[in-house]
C-alpha cells in the first residue's frame, strides 16, 4: 500500500483537550475521496497506526470526491499509549504518513430519517453523515453529548447542518448522563440510529435495541476506543475445540482451535451483534445458559467471570464441551 504524504496546514484547539488539525498533500494535490464515515490510519513513529476519523461539515454535492484537505479531530489521552501526545506535538509544516481513507462506518442507503448520536470525540463521524444528509436533502436529527460545555467540538459546523435538529446534552449541565432508553423512545417506526462514542454510551444503546427486538442493521456503531491501539487483534490461542449450541434454533456448531465462537456463528448465516473483536467492548456479550465459558476478554468483572452467566464470543472460549448460548 503506498503511503500518503500529509502536511500540517492548521492546527486549533476545539477544547482544551481536542485538537482539529488540518491536513493537505504535501505538493499540494488532491486527496483520494470518501464517504461520510470514513477514517484515515496515521503511522505514528515508534507506536503504530492510529486511526481517526474525516471530519466533512460542507454539504455540497461532491464536497469530499477529490479534496484538498483532510480535517480530524484528536482528544488527548494522557493514560493512553502516545498516539494523542505524538498528534498534540504536530506543528504546521510538519509532514505525516497517512494510509488511504477506508469505511467501516458507512451511511446506508435510504431517504427516511437518521438519528445521530455522539459522546465526546466521537462526534467527529457523524458530522460527516450529517453533511451528506444535508447534501441531499434526507433528514435528520442530531444528538451530542459531553461531560459539560466546554466540552463541545465543532458546534458551528454542527449547528450549521442540523440547525433545529440539534439537540446537546451536557453531564455537567444535567447531572446525569444522556438517557438512551429516552431517545430511543422517541424514535419513529424503522428509523436507523448512528452511534458514536464511548464504551457505556454504546453498550447502553445495544442493550435497548436487543431489549427491542431490533435487527442488527438497524443499529449501527463505531467505538471510540481511548488507547485505540488499532493493530490487527491476535488469532486465538489452540485451545481445542467445543461445541456451542444455539438455544433459540438448538443448533450446534463446533468451534475448532484457531476460530472463535463469533466467526463460526457468523459463518453458520447468524448475524450477532459485535465491533471491536477483541473483548473490550462488550458489544458481542451473550448469555450463557449451560456450559463453563473460559473467559479471554478484558470487560467482565472478577464476578461476572466467576458466574459464568455471560461470554464475550469475539474471543472467549469453553472449558466444558459445550456451551448454550442465549442466542
Amino acid at each position: 500500500m503506498d503511503l500518503l504524504k500529509l502536511k500540517v496546514i492548521e492546527r486549533t484547539d476545539e477544547t482544551s483537550l481536542i485538537r482539529r488539525l488540518v491536513l493537505a498533500h504535501e505538493h499540494g494535490q488532491a486527496l483520494p475521496g470518501f464517504e461520510a464515515g470514513a477514517h484515515v490510519t496515521l503511522h505514528v513513529p515508534g507506536i503504530g497506526r492510529r486511526k481517526y476519523s474525516l471530519v466533512n461539515a460542507d454539504a455540497a454535492p461532491g464536497a469530499t470526491a477529490a479534496p484538498t484537505r483532510y480535517i480530524i479531530g484528536i482528544r488527548l489521552e494522557e493514560a493512553g499509549q502516545g498516539g494523542s501526545k505524538w498528534a498534540f506535538t504536530l506543528k504546521v509544516g510538519d509532514i505525516v504518513e497517512a494510509e488511504p481513507p477506508q469505511n467501516d462506518f458507512a451511511l446506508a442507503a435510504g431517504a427516511g430519517p437518521v438519528m445521530l448520536i455522539a459522546g465526546g470525540i466521537g462526534v467527529t463521524p457523524l458530522i460527516s453523515k450529517a453533511a451528506q444528509m444535508k447534501a441531499t436533502g434526507r433528514p435528520f436529527r442530531f444528538v451530542y453529548a459531553a461531560r459539560s460545555a466546554k466540552e463541545f467540538a465543532f458546534l458551528p459546523e454542527i449547528r450549521a447542518l442540523a440547525g433545529d435538529a440539534l439537540t446537546l446534552h451536557s453531564d455537567e449541565a444535567a447531572k446525569t448522563f444522556l438517557d438512551i432508553r429516552a431517545l430511543v423512545d422517541t424514535l419513529q417506526h424503522d428509523e436507523p440510529v448512528y452511534i458514536c462514542g464511548p464504551k457505556p454510551m454504546i453498550k447502553a444503546a445495544v442493550q435497548e435495541a436487543r431489549a427491542l427486538g431490533w435487527p442488527a442493521s438497524r443499529l449501527r456503531f463505531e467505538l471510540f476506543f481511548n488507547a485505540a491501539a488499532e493493530a490487527p487483534p491476535p488469532p486465538p490461542k489452540d485451545d481445542g475445540s467445543f461445541e456451542v449450541e444455539v438455544k433459540s434454533t438448538g443448533a450446534v456448531h463446533k468451534v475448532p482451535p484457531g476460530k472463535t465462537i463469533l466467526a463460526v456463528l457468523i459463518e453458520a448465516g447468524l448475524d450477532p451483534l459485535h465491533d471491536c473483536d477483541k473483548g473490550e467492548c462488550g458489544v458481542c456479550q451473550v448469555g450463557v445458559l449451560a456450559g463453563v465459558p473460559d473467559h479471554k476478554d478484558t470487560i467482565l468483572s472478577e464476578a461476572e467471570r466467576a458466574a459464568g452467566k455471560s461470554i464475550q464470543i469475539c474471543v472467549s472460549r469453553s472449558k466444558s464441551p459445550r456451551l448454550v448460548l442465549d442466542l
